[in-house]
């Protein structure tokens, strides 16, 4: 796993949204999680909880959930290979608000440019099934195509 410079900085500001409301350490768990190659788990109806792959546009962004404590956060990024995820932006849940909102679209859209900024035209990685993002450790979801 790899974050941006300003997923970084989100990461590191102590005055972040996201570390003032969610807390850095909940955070820092969640991206050990990933990075330490704990399970990718899906819900008893098969539903994603942890990386989640969210819905166009852009296409190819994916969030971790930070589902503890009561206010949660969101790590969004995208895969460059297999098993490489790349942070790009962190927002509370409270801030994006419901799946459609302006709050989702602006944080999209600085994902997006993020990483235009490191990866210029690159695309990003894109596969279609969950095994071939993440190689093992992972519960079986179907991805949103």
């Amino acid at each position: 796993m790899y974050l941006t410079a300003a997923a970084e900085m989100e990461r590191e500001n102590p005055n972040s949204a996201a570390n003032l409301l969610v807390g850095r350490g909940f955070i820092e768990s969640s991206m050990t999680r990933r990075a330490a190659g704990n399970r990718i788990f899906a819900d008893d109806r098969g539903k994603p909880r942890f990386l989640k792959e969210l819905d166009p546009p852009p296409a190819d962004m994916w969030e971790i959930r930070v589902t503890e404590p009561d206010v949660q956060a969101r790590l969004i990024g995208a895969f460059a290979e297999q098993d490489t995820l790349v942070l790009l932006k962190f927002s509370t849940r409270g801030l994006l608000r419901d799946k459609g909102s302006q709050g989702w679209k602006d944080a999209l859209s600085e994902a997006e440019s993020a990483w235009t900024e490191c990866f210029g035209t690159r695309p990003r990685f894109h596969a279609d099934c969950i095994g071939d993002y993440v190689s093992e450790n992972y519960d079986a979801f179907t991805l949103k195509r």
